[in-house]
C-alpha cells in the first residue's frame, strides 16, 4: 500500500531551474519506491519548460500565488499564501517535505500537524552569497529573523537533507541534538533526458558550458580566457555557452563572438541542453569558489560519459563529488592551469567513469533514498 507525501517547493516544473528538476525529478520517481505525492508550488513563471514536467502527475500540484502587499523576504508573501492549503492537503499525507529556497516556506513545518523533512538546496541562515552577510542594519535585522525561522524549523523537523556534505556537516555542527538525522540528498540526472541515440562529437571539438553566469560569483571570463589559449596552442576549439548571460557580462564574450569561436545560445529547454553536454568534446564546470557549491547540472555533465573540466577549490564539493565518480579533471582557477585541463580533457586523458557510481545517482536511486527518508521520518 503506497504512502503519501506532501510536497511543498516554490519551484517547481515547468519553471525552469535547478529546483524546479529537482523536486520534479524526485517525484517523477517516487512512486517506484511505494510514495505518492501532492504538491504545494508556487505560480508557473512565464518562461516555462515542458520537458521538466515529462512524467509527473501534475493534477496533483496545486499552485498559489502569493499574498498581494506582504513581505518578500524569503518569499515570505508566498509563505503565508500558502499556509491554509498547506494545512489542509497535509491532512492526507503521511509526512511534508518542504524543499527551499527560498525558505519562508520552511516555517509553515510546525504548523501543518504533520512530521516534516527540510530539504536545503542552499545554505539558509550562513550563506554568504548575495550580501546576505552585510553589516546593513535592515539586513542584520532580516538575518536574525531569519535565523529564529531556521532554528525553529530544523529543530522540530523529523529529518534534514541537504545538496552536498559540507552543508550537511555544517548543519550537524549548528544542530547536534538532530545527529544523522541530517544527510546528504544529492540532485542526480534523469535517464529520460539522455538522448536515445549516442551523439557524434561536433567538429571543431567544441567546448559546452551549460548554465548561468552572475556577476561576483562566476563570469564567463575565465572560461574566454582558458578557450583563448587553448586556440593559441593550436586546437581549433568552439565554445558554446548554454543559460542566461547578463547584459553586464556580455563584453566578456563579445570579441570572441565577433571572431566567430564562441555562440552564446541563451536559455534553451532542458533536454536541449542535455543534448548538447553528450556532443560535446568537453564540458565547462564552475560553479563558484565556495567550498560547499555545487550545480545540479554537473551530475547531468559526468552523466554525459564526456570529460568535465571542474574549475573548483580542492577539498570542496565539486572536487569530492569528482574523486568518487571519475570522468573530469578539478583546475585550479587559473586560466594556464584550465587551458592545460582541457588539453588533457581533448586528448582524452581525464580520469576513467565509474559507470557504477555514476548510475547509484541517477534519479531513481536517489528517489529511493528519499523514499527511505521519509519512512524513518514518517514512523
Amino acid at each position: 500500500m503506497s504512502r503519501r507525501v506532501l510536497v511543498i517547493s516554490y519551484h517547481f516544473p515547468p519553471s525552469p531551474g535547478v529546483a524546479s528538476m529537482r523536486l520534479g525529478n524526485l517525484v517523477r520517481h517516487l512512486p517506484e519506491h511505494g510514495w505518492e505525492a501532492d504538491v504545494l508550488a508556487g505560480p508557473t513563471l512565464e518562461v516555462a519548460d515542458g520537458t521538466l514536467a515529462e512524467g509527473i502527475a501534475l493534477h496533483r500540484v496545486e499552485r498559489v500565488e502569493p499574498r498581494a502587499h506582504a513581505p518578500r523576504i524569503q518569499s515570505l508573501d508566498w509563505a503565508l499564501a500558502a499556509a491554509r492549503p498547506a494545512r489542509r492537503l497535509a491532512r492526507d499525507a503521511d509526512v511534508v517535505l518542504i524543499s527551499g529556497g527560498p525558505f519562508a516556506p520552511f516555517a509553515l513545518g510546525p504548523l501543518l500537524g504533520r512530521r516534516y523533512v527540510l530539504d536545503f538546496r542552499d545554505p539558509w541562515s550562513w550563506e554568504p552569497r548575495f550580501g546576505r552577510l552585510d553589516s546593513r542594519a535592515r539586513r542584520k535585522l532580516g538575518l536574525a529573523v531569519e535565523r529564529r525561522g531556521e532554528a525553529l524549523a530544523v529543530r522540530h523537523a523529523a529529518g534534514v537533507v541537504t545538496v552536498s556534505p559540507q552543508i550537511t556537516e555544517t548543519y550537524r555542527r549548528m544542530y547536534p541534538p538532530l545527529g544523522d538525522r541530517i544527510e546528504t540528498l544529492r540532485h542526480g540526472w534523469e535517464p529520460a533526458d539522455v538522448p536515445h541515440r549516442a551523439n557524434e562529437a561536433a567538429v571543431p571539438p567544441e567546448l559546452v558550458y551549460a548554465g548561468t553566469f552572475m556577476p561576483g560569483e562566476r563570469t564567463p571570463a575565465l572560461l574566454v580566457e582558458t578557450a583563448h589559449r587553448v586556440r593559441e596552442s593550436g586546437i581549433p576549439l568552439h565554445v558554446r555557452l548554454l543559460g542566461r548571460i547578463p547584459d553586464e557580462l556580455r563584453p566578456l564574450t563579445s570579441a570572441a563572438e565577433a571572431e566567430g569561436w564562441l555562440t552564446v545560445e541563451g536559455p534553451v529547454p532542458h533536454r536541449t541542453a542535455v543534448a548538447a553536454l553528450h556532443r560535446a568534446a568537453a564540458i565547462w564546470s564552475q560553479p563558484g569558489d565556495l567550498p560547499f557549491l555545487i550545480t545540479g547540472k554537473i551530475y547531468e555533465c559526468l552523466a554525459s560519459g564526456r570529460p568535465v573540466v571542474a574549475v573548483a577549490p580542492q577539498g570542496g564539493a565539486l572536487a569530492e563529488l569528482i574523486a568518487e565518480t571519475g570522468g573530469a579533471i578539478v583546475a585550479a582557477e587559473d586560466p594556464e592551469a584550465c587551458a592545460a585541463a582541457v588539453r588533457e580533457a581533448l586528448a582524452g586523458d581525464a580520469p576513467a567513469l565509474r559507470h557504477d557510481v555514476i548510475e547509484n545517482l541517477a534519479a531513481p536511486a536517489v528517489a529511493g533514498r528519499l523514499a527511505s527518508i521519509l519512512q524513518r521520518a514518517a514512523g
